[in-house]
């Protein structure tokens, strides 16, 4: 822990006297953000962040803190409100780097760098995912013989690496927050944990980089959940450890994707006084804002339920209960694992899978049925291993006024392409607040998909992700004619 207090204090002290070009210099490339401005008072001002990964090259705690100080010195710190809170959002898994750090991940980011000449659905994901387990074995073998069903999860990595998610993901979010004064919302799968001093627990579960550490962050169930975390700019929990002192919320994700049950990750509460408490809203003071947080497949999930029954089932009916709850700002992170090109892995009938997108982000906030009033929807692109994670983030509003925009290949329905189900949601839509641009201009979806497949393999310099923001203001009420349909840069 002092070595990564002694980092913080380094990377303030730079940033403290440091030109900005300096302290940005070796960070990845990042596009203009998008910026939709309306400085009203109590207005919030959110940063949707787009970010790449490249966990091949995050080798250490230091690499992860700089990867997201260089995202924040470039997109958000220069465009920050003045006298009004600043909320960043970044996407699912934003954590899902800091797995592979250290002597432990060694063979795994070789793998990652290199492959193994695997050519099977997922097949060196989950030969990396192999890895992973592999240099967590002695982590493992002290957690099996207390959680003897996580030797049956293929995930299990997931929770052996608790320590290093606490330290290193959850420790880095928490301290930007504090050191900027911002509101961070943040997403990692991992398990919940405790801190502990235990001789037995520290030998088996520290990384072996640190010797000298006497204490770790050890998990307290055999389980991994996908988590959003939301912390606040100020300590609120004096007697806490670092990463927890301002937390202000955690969420757990209900339902799961299909790929995150093969993984055997666990959702949240179903129903009752645990799943209401799970989505309560998490108001930002000195705002108007209630953030209802629905991670990727709870934002598709309305189901049929009358709003007074939106609680009973939230696997069926999770945005309802969102609605019932007083959620007026959806903040939908998210990591989708595959080609934005594709087809909706869920939806059969569908083989576009920007516009059956438009069902969630863009539902919330045209649905009348519901009534919220902003949704925030940052992704994850990049690649890990042959997986790919591709998208364009959005901020949308209700009843916005103006010229239309959409998701590239969403211009118009496509017969025998699309899901009939799908009709309204092509063409241009004015609910469109700020928009990340694909990586290549709108056009035929034939050459759209052409470039998805250059991108899901090595890519190339004519195709390559676009890391990017969305900067956009969010008053109540809302302002109905303010501009929309802002672009960022590539």
């Amino acid at each position: 822990m002092r070595r990564l207090l002694l980092a913080a204090a380094t990377l303030t002290l730079l940033a403290a006297t440091t030109p900005a070009a300096a302290r940005t210099a070796g960070c990845s490339h990042w596009g203009r953000p998008a910026i939709a401005a309306d400085p009203r008072p109590h207005a919030l001002r959110v940063f949707a962040i787009q970010f790449e990964q490249f966990p091949a090259q995050v080798a250490t705690a230091a690499d992860y803190a700089r990867a997201v100080d260089c995202a924040l010195r470039q997109e958000v710190l220069p465009h920050l409100a003045t006298g009004r809170p600043s909320l960043v959002v970044f996407d699912e898994d934003i954590g899902l780097e800091t797995i592979a750090i250290g002597p432990r991940g060694a063979a795994a980011r070789a793998l990652l760098r290199t492959g193994n000449g695997c050519t099977g659905p997922d097949c060196l994901t989950l030969a990396t995912l192999g890895d992973v387990n592999t240099g967590y074995g002695r982590a493992l073998t002290y957690l099996d013989s207390r959680y003897p069903a996580l030797s049956g999860m293929f995930g299990r990595g997931f929770v052996a690496a608790t320590d290093t998610f606490v330290r290193v993901f959850m420790t880095t979010m928490a301290d930007e927050a504090l050191r900027h004064h911002l509101y961070i919302v943040a997403s990692n799968t991992q398990a919940p944990f405790a801190l502990t001093r235990n001789a037995a627990a520290v030998a088996a579960l520290r990384d072996p980089a640190t010797p000298r550490v006497h204490s770790v962050y050890a998990p307290t169930a055999g389980t991994a959940y996908d988590q959003t975390f939301v912390w606040g700019p100020r300590v609120i929990h004096h007697h806490a450890p670092a990463p927890l002192a301002n937390l202000l919320a955690t969420n757990r994700k209900v339902p799961l994707t299909s790929f995150e049950v093969g993984l055997g990750f666990s959702p949240g509460p179903s129903g009752g006084a645990a799943a209401r408490r799970n989505l309560r809203p998490v108001a930002i003071p000195g705002t108007g804002a209630r953030l209802g947080l629905a991670t990727s497949l709870p934002a598709f999930t309305y189901g049929v339920a009358t709003a007074a029954r939106g609680c009973d089932d939230v696997r069926q009916t999770y945005m309802r209960c969102l609605d019932r709850l007083g959620a007026n700002v959806v903040i939908q992170a998210d990591a989708n694992d595959g080609q934005w090109t594709g087809p909706d892995g869920s939806e059969a009938l569908e083989h576009w899978q920007p516009l059956s997108w438009m069902g969630s982000a863009y539902r919330a906030v045209s649905d009348p049925s519901v009534h919220f009033t902003y949704a925030v929807n940052p992704f994850m692109v990049g690649n890990l291993a042959d997986t790919p994670f591709d998208g364009q983030s959005a901020i949308l509003q209700r009843g916005l006024s103006g010229p239309g925009c959409h998701y590239v290949g969403d211009a118009r329905f496509v017969p025998g392409d699309d899901d009939p189900a799908n009709r309204a949601y092509a063409g241009g839509k004015r609910q469109f607040l700020a928009l990340a641009p694909w990586v290549a201009p709108d056009g035929p979806r034939a050459g759209l998909r052409a470039i998805g497949t250059t991108l899901a393999g090595a890519g190339s310099r004519a195709a390559r992700y676009v890391q990017t923001a969305l900067i956009a203001d969010l008053p109540f009420p809302a302002d109905r004619r303010r501009p929309g349909c802002v672009v960022a840069g590539r």
